[in-house]
């Protein structure tokens, strides 16, 4: 279950730089957000 809660927050973590990047930080957040996104995906289809 804490498995979940980890791929849970990675991808509010992605949400998060996403919504950074379109408002003032740019291109930097939403690398980052996507990078995010990549974890979460890859921890999303290696639990499954």
């Amino acid at each position: 279950m804490k498995q979940h809660f980890i791929t849970a927050a990675i991808l509010l973590a992605a949400l998060t730089f996403y919504v950074l990047g379109y408002s003032s930080l740019g291109g930097i957040a939403f690398v980052v957000g996507g990078a995010f996104e990549l974890w979460f995906w890859m921890r999303l289809f290696r639990s499954g």
